[in-house]
């Protein structure tokens, strides 16, 4: 997730440590009590990002080793609670104001809810967490949130905005809402009426709130955001059930899902499936609630589906319009493919390509003239630049360094 939305979280989790410690000891608590709990709870829901002072340049692997060490080990429960319990003795050390029994053992507790947030959100999109590590090195992927939902903003911060603030924080929430709402209506994947909907949810939703009862605005902040990211797994179910029925002919290996930014009624999907001997990657829109919103109007209409279908950047010789005819429920739009074999044969014979692999969930690949192979994550495009967009040398030079052992995504087709 985007660090605003861990950030959020952090603060949600700071004000309910603040109103169960006033609860428990029946006294406001003090503005220095109050200032550490929002300190800790959004250092605590950020910290595992603390990887990318690491990941690539620093250990010498470029772009590999951003792939293969961001959401690496500090998005893992272990490390979640080590770096937890590094920032609450921290605290413990500079503040001494928070030593006493009924602040120590809350603001405990709020420091680990902070780090565990952090990898339950980026385990709802469809990059991936491992938090199960080193008893088991898989990635395991939500598919249900968009990496910037606005929804969740929508959710949280009404609640944090009426709640005992000054009024600096209340005006940087104040600001960011009228961003985020701003933004749904500027930015192309939002449609109008998805941002009209988006707006008037938030008007209505911040006069709930307003007439709310102080002891039951955090409460609701909580529930909405459940809600939300209810709803996007029950979309993604939705997807990944349709998409089934329409793969029955091959072997369906996975399909990395998308809810659209603001709209769960349409999902974005690479559908990787095994034909064969034939390994295929392809792209399309999956309506929710059809009859209400085709997969055509989902993926921006008649023209836009057609353009999509139209190949642009290549790789190799294997990107093509799909094959399979659009539904209302289903928008196809292009399609990769080649012999799984030739995966299966770089992976064996080249550690790079196979530590690449420990992070490539939709691996499309090519080789020139000179034997250069380029290799990408169709998840983040179709080669350029990017940074899942790999080349490795015709000839194999040493082995990468610092490879962490995740299970490849793809094992199912490469092994481990």
């Amino acid at each position: 997730m985007d660090n605003v939305t861990h950030g959020l979280a952090g603060l949600l989790l700071a004000d309910a440590t603040i109103a169960a410690v006033e609860r428990r000891t029946g006294v406001a608590a003090s503005r220095s009590f109050r200032r550490t709990a929002v300190l800790l709870g959004i250092a605590a829901a950020e910290l595992p990002d603390a990887d990318l002072v690491y990941s690539g340049a620093a250990l010498g692997m470029g772009k590999l080793g951003y792939l293969l060490h961001h959401r690496g080990h500090t998005h893992t429960v272990v490390f979640a609670i080590v770096l937890a319990l590094v920032l609450w003795g921290a605290i413990m050390l500079l503040r001494r104001d928070a030593r006493t029994a009924p602040e120590r053992a809350p603001l405990l507790l709020l420091a680990l809810a902070g780090t565990l947030s952090h990898l339950l959100l980026d385990l709802t999109n469809s990059y991936g967490v491992h938090p199960f590590w080193p008893l088991d090195n898989r990635w395991f992927y939500g598919d249900a949130v968009f990496i910037v939902e606005p929804w969740l903003w929508v959710a949280a911060i009404p609640p944090l905005l009426f709640g005992p603030r000054r009024p600096l924080g209340k005006t940087v929430l104040a600001v960011a809402l009228l961003g985020i709402l701003t933004a749904a209506w500027y930015v192309d994947l939002v449609p109008a009426d998805v941002s009209i909907v988006l707006s008037v949810s938030a008007l209505v939703w911040m006069t709930v709130i307003r007439f709310a009862k102080a002891n039951k605005r955090l409460m609701c902040g909580g529930l909405a955001w459940i809600a939300v990211t209810a709803t996007g797994f029950a979309s993604s179910r939705a997807a990944r059930s349709a998409i089934e029925s329409a793969t029955a002919n091959s072997t369906l290996l996975d399909a990395v899902l998308t809810p659209a930014v603001a709209n769960p009624l349409c999902v974005g999907a690479l559908v990787i499936e095994r034909d064969g001997a034939t390994y295929r990657v392809s792209s399309a829109t999956v309506a929710i609630w059809p009859a209400v919103r085709s997969a055509t109007v989902c993926a921006g209409g008649e023209r836009a589906l057609e353009a999509s279908r139209t190949p642009t950047i290549g790789i190799g010789d294997g990107l093509r319009a799909s094959s399979r005819a659009t539904t209302p429920a289903i928008a196809w739009s292009q399609s990769w493919s080649a012999p799984e074999q030739e995966l299966v044969s770089m992976a064996a014979s080249r550690c790079d390509v196979m530590a690449a692999l420990e992070f490539m969930r939709a691996p499309v690949w090519e080789r020139d003239g000179r034997g250069v192979i380029r290799l990408s994550d169709l998840r983040y495009g179709f080669g350029g630049d990017g940074f899942a967009d790999l080349q490795f040398n015709a000839s194999p030079g040493e082995c990468p360094a610092f490879v962490p052992g995740w299970t490849p995504p793809r094992a199912d087709v490469v092994g481990r």
